[in-house]
């Protein structure tokens, strides 16, 4: 004898939410300086915000939902690098090729948080897991990407060039959001190498 029995799925909450469309804010490249020596160390930093649905879906509310589902850690994989632009194309000097950066939900017994399940941040470089002390400190650890690339001017070559940095970020499906991938470039920066 087969019973019937209606599915009652904690796992696809999905449909619950209506997120807008993830997108990547601005993209920042700035340099150390715009004129170097062929023989100098160019010091570049790329930064860039993740907007929209996933910053959105990052709360305080969902990570309740999401641990009580046993889903407790959101991976994001970021991917960034530096080029030296010429025509449509550009020729990368630096790039960052895979980083992953968690977010891992636990119960906190905390009393100076406001709610109970709260967000660990570990960052990509191994370092140890930081506590942000609000849901804005949380997000902005989670979600706001800044690098600094050190490139040899020699890579470059003589004259003027302009640098372009590409970013991307993706995500996998958690139980509140789908997975999904944003990307973006910056707008071109001036800089010359000149003997």
């Amino acid at each position: 004898m087969q019973i019937d029995s209606p599915e009652l799925s904690l796992k696809n909450r999905r449909t619950d939410y209506s997120w807008p469309q993830t997108k990547v804010g601005k993209v920042t490249i700035v340099t150390d300086k715009r004129s170097y020596a062929p023989s100098d160390t160019m010091k570049v930093n790329v930064g860039f915000r993740i907007l929209g649905g996933l910053r959105e879906a990052f709360t305080p509310d969902t990570w309740t939902v999401a641990w009580e589902d046993f889903d407790k850690i959101l991976r994001l994989t970021i991917r960034l690098s530096v080029g030296v632009q010429s025509g449509l194309r550009s020729r990368k000097v630096a790039e960052v090729k895979k980083e992953v950066r968690k977010a891992s939900f636990y119960w906190s017994r905390d009393p100076d948080l406001p709610y109970r399940i709260w967000a660990m941040i570990i960052p990509e470089d191994g370092g140890p897991p930081q506590i942000p002390h609000n849901v804005e400190d949380a997000k902005s650890k989670m979600l706001d990407v800044e690098k600094t690339f050190s490139v040899p001017c020699s890579a470059l070559g003589l004259g003027k060039k302009k640098l372009v940095a590409k970013v991307s970020a993706s995500w996998g499906r958690r139980t509140f959001i789908e997975k999904g991938s944003v990307g973006s470039s910056s707008l071109p920066v001036a800089v010359e190498v000149a003997s």
